[in-house]
Parts: structure tokens; C-alpha cells; sequence
């Protein structure tokens, strides 16, 4: 299975079941952990949020607020942030607020291809 078809997987495990849906949006790292296997999610001080799709809704997301320098600059660099859509039919993808994430969310797919070719850590 490459890369893709082991995400489109997971993705359509998430789209049938509800019990394993709900799992990941109330704990996203141990979802993700379960589903993908233990260490998936590296340790760190950062939150995993799952924003679901529901059929009826536009979902809007805010940049983060700024808070000392409000300056233009500050706000245009504050806006450029990564969008990671794995998908182009909409199915899904990653907002990553920070550039640190950005090696996060490295290390978590990296992790992943690992559990799936068996050479887990």
C-alpha cells in the first residue's frame, strides 16, 4: 500500500464508522495512534484538533490572533501559513500554524510509512 492508499484508507475508515470517527475527534492523537500504530504522533507540546465535514456547513478557518506587533507585516506574516491538502477532491488535509509543525507533522508521516512497511521504530 503507498502513501496515498494508506491515508485514503484511513479516510474512508472515518467516513463509515462512527464509533472510530468519534474517537479521533474526541482524542485525535490517541485516534491516530490506534489507527496507525503506537508512536505514531510524536511527543511534544502541541494540540492535534480534527475539524469533521459535515454535509451542512461551510467551515471557516481564523488565522491566529497576534498580540503584540500589529503592524501589517506582522499580520501578512501571521496569515502565511502551510495548508497541506493531501487530497485535491476535498477529502481532507492539515492547517499547520507553525513552522515547527511543519517537521510534526514530518515526523508523524514518516512514522506511518514505517507502521505500514512493518519497520516500525
Amino acid at each position: 500500500m503507498d502513501q496515498h492508499d494508506i491515508f485514503t484508507a484511513h479516510y474512508r475508515l472515518l467516513q463509515r464508522n462512527q464509533a472510530a470517527r468519534q474517537r479521533l475527534i474526541l482524542d485525535p492523537k490517541a485516534g491516530l495512534n490506534e489507527y496507525f500504530g503506537s508512536g505514531t504522533v510524536p511527543e511534544g507540546q502541541f494540540q492535534v484538533k480534527i475539524i469533521p465535514q459535515e454535509p451542512d456547513t461551510i467551515t471557516i478557518l481564523l488565522p491566529s490572533p497576534i498580540e503584540e506587533d500589529t503592524s501589517n507585516e506582522a499580520l501578512d506574516a501571521a496569515c502565511r501559513r502551510i495548508f497541506d491538502i493531501l487530497f485535491t477532491d476535498g477529502v481532507g488535509g492539515y492547517l499547520i500554524p507553525d513552522d515547527s509543525l511543519t517537521w510534526v507533522l514530518r515526523d508523524m508521516r514518516s512514522n506511518i510509512l514505517s507502521h505500514s512497511q512493518g519497520t516500525a521504530f
